[in-house]
């Protein structure tokens, strides 16, 4: 499994076509996340787990989601 380190790492995986990604939780259970990037920069994610879509930046994925979170823990990867 790639886990994804950081913005940078997510932005390439998106470029080699990958939009499908995963935050592991406690339990074996997983969140499940569809990432694109916008013609602005900025990250659209979409959480399937509440249908939530959210427009960020690569500092809020850090400070507003728990992808950042994710990333540093080593919990966040594509989806296979």
């Amino acid at each position: 499994m790639n886990y994804i380190k950081n913005t940078r790492f997510l932005r390439q995986a998106i470029r080699g076509g990958q939009r499908e990604f995963k935050l592991c939780l406690s339990g074996g259970l997983y969140s499940r996340k569809t990432i694109t990037v916008e013609r602005n920069g900025r990250f659209r994610v979409a959480n399937h787990i509440d249908d939530i879509v959210q427009l960020l930046t690569g500092r809020q994925l850090y400070t507003e989601s728990n992808i950042g979170r994710g990333m540093r823990a080593g919990a966040f990867s594509a989806m296979e």
